[in-house]
């Protein structure tokens, strides 16, 4: 028993020992990366001619080698130091001669060692985005849309080409811009470990019912969150209440109905959306599916997937029901003229028309997107990696992109924008019409 208990306190410490190890080896690797792009004690970088990949380049007339790989300590001391080669030679006098100590030579090794991998899709001529996809009509669009946006920088950004992979493996791109929500999750999970995949701008599956708005550390989307959202909806039916309601009633009724009782998300969502009920003088009465409103006429936010909708709509009279575009709005089409007249959808970012259809909303939304992509590319500067995006994007203030609007993130705050439609479903088009904007 005794045994067994030692055997297993020494497996811990061993694990516990190895996190420290790991830990102490990123901080090695990053605090190298430093010096590599920055240099050392404001001597010249190492980047200006071994290249962002280390793989080696020509400046001023002369090839640099490449450094990638795990060099022998020995030799990159000697190189460092005296400015003398794995052969013995001297090297060209432009090779700076360091005043770099111990520890400094470790992190430089460290980085070394891992060079090319911090960054994968990125060359001096190409940076590779990826974009997960399915194969219909929705994947079609927003594809076209973030196309779109490409085709502004036909050159390129300092000189990269943006090329767009569809569906790659997470090691072949720099940077994840566009897809749908399905897809982002085998991005972020990546297999690289040396540093994050950035994710900017996933857009949220039409026709699924998702209410969590917990987001992924370098994911940044440009839409509201779903407390925002759901807020926005309250906004707008309180709105209609007070146009129905006598001028003496001091609270507007309005009842909630939603069908996933076992969602966490949800629950979460519910109890912020009871205080801010509060808040504005509202009586919001919950009901979990199937149950009929109390009064006719009352206004009613249905939180809910499309398989009731038909359902909710003849159980509630003659009142507006409010709901997410995303969630239900591929099967509003499908409604009867007179059902579809009673509904007031909530699409949470702005498209380009007063009238359009899902698809051209998201192309809309993809297309904005890669403008935020390439204005953060633009202000991170030639000399590219995942921290330099990363720190952009979390600096991104009040960025407009035409017929979407303004987006900002910061630390701590990666939905980039608040702003929304209401929209009116056309059956007999196949189209909705905006009502009003945000």
């Amino acid at each position: 028993m005794m045994a067994r208990s030692c055997a297993a306190l020494g497996v811990l410490l061993w694990m516990f020992c190895a996190g420290i190890a790991n830990a102490a080896d990123d901080q090695a690797w990053q605090r190298g990366q430093v010096m590599y792009h920055k240099g050392w004690n404001g001597q010249a970088a190492c980047v200006r001619c071994h290249g962002n990949l280390g793989q080696g380049k020509e400046e001023g007339g002369l090839q640099a080698p490449p450094l990638a790989g795990k060099p022998d300590r020995q030799h990159l001391q000697r190189a460092l130091l005296e400015g003398v080669g794995g052969n013995g030679q001297l090297l060209h006098p432009l090779m700076p001669r360091y005043h770099i100590d111990a520890a400094g030579l470790d992190d430089m090794l460290a980085y070394l060692s891992v060079i090319g991998k911090d960054t994968p899709g990125l060359t001096d001529t190409a940076l590779r985005v990826g974009i997960s996809l399915p194969d219909n009509v929705y994947g079609a669009a927003i594809q076209a849309g973030l196309t779109k946006a490409f085709d502004q920088v036909p050159n390129g950004v300092y000189g990269r080409k943006l090329e767009l992979f569809v569906n790659p493996a997470p090691d072949q791109v720099f940077v994840e811009v566009a897809s749908l929500q399905s897809g982002v999750q085998a991005a972020s999970s990546s297999t690289i470990e040396v540093n994050r995949l950035a994710v900017i701008g996933s857009l949220p599956v039409p026709g699924l019912a998702s209410f969590s708005d917990t987001l992924a550390q370098d994911s940044f989307h440009l839409l509201p969150s779903m407390r925002e959202q759901v807020s926005a909806l309250l906004a707008q039916a309180a709105l209609y209440a007070r146009g129905v309601a006598s001028s003496n009633r001091a609270t507007q009724q309005l009842t909630l109905i939603y069908d996933q009782g076992n969602d966490p998300a949800l629950h979460v969502l519910l109890k912020e959306l009871r205080q801010q009920a509060r808040v504005n003088h509202q009586s919001l009465r919950e009901q979990i599916w199937s149950a009929k409103v109390r009064q006719p006429g009352e206004a009613v936010i249905y939180m809910g997937s499309a398989a009731n909708l038909r359902e909710v709509l003849a159980a509630t009279g003659e009142g507006l029901v409010y709901a997410s575009a995303i969630h239900i709005g591929p099967a509003s089409l499908q409604l009867p003229p007179v059902q579809a007249a009673r509904l007031r959808l909530l699409l949470p970012w702005r498209t380009s028309s007063p009238v359009f259809d899902l698809p051209t909303a998201y192309s809309d939304a993809a297309c904005a997107a890669g403008m935020v992509l390439i204005e953060t590319l633009k202000r991170s500067g030639r000399q590219l990696g995942h921290a330099e995006l990363l720190q952009q994007l979390n600096q991104l203030r009040d960025f407009t992109v035409p017929g979407f609007g303004a987006i900002s993130f910061h630390s701590g705050q990666h939905y980039g924008s608040s702003g929304g439609q209401l929209l009116a479903v056309d059956v007999e088009h196949g189209i909705f019409k905006v009502l009003r904007r945000w």
